[in-house]
């Protein structure tokens, strides 16, 4: 086992001081004379079996150190890591003396380690806000009934009807300028409720009277803020047929309908139950704004010195971000950035503040929850490992990610947080705890934006 004593550096670096024993040091030689002799082809000796001194005769000596300092360096960082609670933010930065390094003797080399800073807190609490949680109104209610019946509307055809305001109708039309068809100008048939206001002013009300079958001519000019450009202040003659009309039944509010969209037997309950939703909607909402609230509070008033590398991190992070939700559009980086005229530089100058930002948010909130002693536990991150994993998929790929020390590290962090947001807006409400949703800081992002910031 190696020993390890760790020192603070300014500017937010910790310096490790390790030392590895000689068997281990040994073990690491052994290590590389295998790797080598595997890599290594030598004449009359198969792959792997070549003895240690014709590998050393055939790669040099050289080789052999490089290669054991790179297995001892890597394997001595990771177990010192494991002795203390230092968390690394970046690769560290090793001093070693390669003429130190020998069979039988003992290896002492430097790791400096940049680290999170310190956080100077200000006031977090006695907030100058409120919870406010909006009251359910009767027209909120109404507004849900009204959801619930269009949801269950029925259409019945009007083949001998004349069309009007709110009648579903199906039309086929073209249109034409100067006696010239323009681009979406004419379609085979479109549904459109009349009335409703989709095509340009005054299209629509030319419907109103006709029967399916019947066919209409009339011009229509297109509005001076018209999105196509082209079409701008134009006026353009359409011949349109009704080939469908169709009238929207919305059915009865009475108990058997209740009873039929609810776990009631009257409308009066129907509306009981939807009040106490949309109550328990906007408690998880009010809640949801207020720890935002309480965050941007915190992180006003307190000082940090942000590193560069954790800037850097956020913004390569934000950046990974944003190439998910384009591939999502089906749509490329290199796409995107033509689109908006940008280059990845001026990106990643756009993306510096909001990652500056959100760099700042994590540190305060990690400062505050060691204050307040908030902490998550290995049971809790390998229930959130477990919710992951089942949520998007058992990859293999995800788990270990998740398992890694990163990984866990992130977890740690992103569970601490929740607890502690939950937990302040609780401290500020008199509230016992039961807590709504995390505020949207704290929530888990996706597995592969995940982050060290403590």
């Amino acid at each position: 086992m190696v020993t390890v004593q760790s020192r603070p550096e300014p500017g937010s670096k910790v310096v490790l001081e390790i030392e590895v024993p000689p068997a281990e040091v040994d073990r690491h030689f052994a290590t590389a004379y295998r790797h080598l002799a595997a890599q290594t082809r030598v004449p009359g000796f198969r792959p792997g079996k070549a003895p240690r001194s014709v590998i050393e005769r055939y790669v040099g000596q050289g080789a052999v150190l490089a290669e054991a300092i790179d297995h001892l360096v890597s394997a001595a960082y990771d177990e010192a890591l494991d002795q203390t609670d230092v968390i690394p933010l970046d690769a560290p930065q090793v001093d070693l003396d390669p003429a130190s390094v020998a069979e039988g003797q003992a290896v002492t080399f430097t790791a400096t380690v940049p680290v999170r800073p310190d956080v100077q807190l200000g006031s977090y609490t006695d907030y100058p806000f409120e919870l406010e949680i909006p009251e359910v109104k009767d027209e909120d209610i109404d507004g849900v009934i009204a959801e619930l019946r269009e949801s269950q509307a029925t259409l019945r055809p009007l083949d001998d009807a004349t069309a009007a305001n709110g009648h579903m109708a199906a039309v086929k039309f073209s249109g034409t300028i100067d006696g010239e068809p323009f681009e979406g100008g004419s379609a085979d048939r479109l549904p459109l409720v009349i009335g409703e206001g989709r095509m340009i002013a005054g299209w629509e009300e030319q419907l109103v009277g006709m029967r399916v079958g019947e066919t209409r001519e009339f011009d229509s000019t297109f509005p001076d803020d018209y999105r196509v450009e082209e079409l701008r202040g134009k006026t353009a003659h359409f011949t349109v047929e009704l080939l469908d009309l169709r009238e929207k039944l919305l059915p009865d509010i009475d108990d058997e309908w209740a009873a039929s969209v609810g776990e009631v037997t009257t409308v009066d309950e129907l509306r009981a139950e939807i009040r106490d939703a949309l109550a328990k909607r906007n408690e998880a909402e009010a809640r949801h704004a207020f720890g935002d609230r309480i965050i941007d509070f915190a992180v006003s008033n307190a000082t940090v010195e942000l590193p560069e590398v954790m800037i850097a991190n956020e913004v390569e992070i934000m950046r990974d971000e944003l190439t998910n939700r384009l591939a999502q559009q089906r749509i490329g980086l290199d796409q995107y950035l033509a689109l908006a005229k940008q280059t990845p530089e001026e990106l990643a100058t756009e993306l510096r503040e909001p990652a500056s930002q959100r760099v700042k948010t994590l540190l305060v909130l990690s400062a505050i929850a060691e204050k307040e002693g908030i902490d998550a536990g290995d049971a809790e991150i390998d229930a959130e490992i477990a919710a992951q994993v089942e949520r998007y998929g058992d990859d293999a790929r995800l788990r270990e990610s998740l398992s890694s020390r990163r990984g866990r590290s992130y977890l740690r962090m992103t569970l601490r947080n929740r607890t502690l947001v939950e937990a302040l807006i609780d401290r500020a409400t008199g509230t016992g705890g039961q807590a709504a949703e995390a505020t949207s800081v704290s929530d888990t992002p996706e597995p592969a934006s995940a982050k060290e910031s403590g």
